[in-house]
């Protein structure tokens, strides 16, 4: 199966779901199965939750649509007084970060430019 194919039907799997439970829009969270994929556009994210895989290192794809600098930083919790991972910043480009293995847990991640672009790091073992 191709690449485009299968995210296509991971897509419309997520949709189906989501409908069917009355949950977030399938945007919101970005499924396990998939290599996570982050955009911000309009000083937003487009995930509010991104699922990595314990005890391994994970690829993030991100990409930046606005004409503005962007990153992605892991961090402990919302303090962010320790970092966990700090990808490099872009503007209007896209980048794949290689984040460290974590534990598994809940952690933050936000914009080190825009401090108010936040979201969740949900690691799954």
């Amino acid at each position: 199966m191709t690449p485009l194919r299968s995210l296509l039907i991971d897509s419309l799997l997520i949709a189906v779901l989501t409908a069917c439970s009355g949950g977030a829009p399938a945007s919101s969270v970005v499924p396990p199965e998939a290599d996570p994929r982050v955009t911000a556009e309009g000083n937003v994210f487009d995930a509010e939750a991104i699922t990595l895989t314990a005890a391994e290192t994970n690829t993030l794809s991100f990409t930046n649509l606005d004409g503005q600098p962007h990153n992605i930083a892991i961090y402990a919790d919302e303090s962010a007084q320790e970092s966990l991972f700090v990808g490099e910043m872009i503007t209007d480009d896209a980048i794949t970060y290689e984040i460290p293995a974590l534990e598994p847990g809940e952690y933050f991640f936000r914009c080190d430019a825009h401090p108010a672009m936040t979201g969740t790091v949900v690691v799954e073992g």
